[in-house]
């Protein structure tokens, strides 16, 4: 009974913050990133800033967020995967709409798209006690991962896994230049 009411109280939680996500999203002007994008105008550094400026807002590691974001899109906010993912941060329209209640058209939105890209990945490190591994393997390749003590990397995302910590020490790397 503990367990359905932790799972509750997290559900609680996420909704919470789905909320004021989504209104901090109209607040500061998600469409302005997509609608430049649409245009041409938003290109790879402008998409870095922003994944940047979101990984701070959200206190993740800026290094990861890029590695991630360099990982599944190359920064490309019009990527889309052959199963059907899409933008920055690569999002299945499926757990958009059923995580988050986001229509799949809005996952065009660079912003959002990034926004909800940390979310999950946040969501994730707090799932397995900060265990980037863990959650890189979780956000590549689903629930195979498995709950903490048990969980382990899938051998299906262990090459994602090497290829975002050898990219975000690229990162880390670059941003103690100055040069993301």
């Amino acid at each position: 009974m503990a367990g359905k009411d932790q799972t509750r109280r997290s559900a609680m939680r996420a909704s919470l913050w789905l909320t004021a996500l989504l209104c901090a999203a109209l607040v500061t002007g998600c469409g302005t990133g997509a609608g430049a994008y649409q245009s041409g105008k938003l290109a790879r550094y402008d998409v870095k800033k922003l994944v940047a400026e979101e990984a701070t807002r959200m206190r993740v590691p800026i290094s990861l967020a890029l590695a991630i974001a360099h990982a599944e899109s190359n920064f490309n906010p019009r990527a889309r995967s052959h199963k059907g993912a899409r933008g920055v941060m690569q999002i299945m329209p499926r757990t958009a709409k059923y995580e988050y209640g986001i229509e799949p058209h809005m996952l065009w939105n660079p912003r959002l798209n990034i926004r909800l890209g940390l979310h999950f990945l946040k969501r994730l490190l707090h799932r397995y006690d900060g265990r980037v591994d863990l959650a890189l393997s979780y956000y590549n390749g689903g629930s195979a991962v498995g709950d903490l003590p048990y969980a382990r990397v899938i051998p299906a995302t262990a090459r994602y896994v090497a290829k975002v910590h050898r990219l975000r020490n690229h990162y880390r790397r670059a941003l103690r230049r100055g040069q993301v």
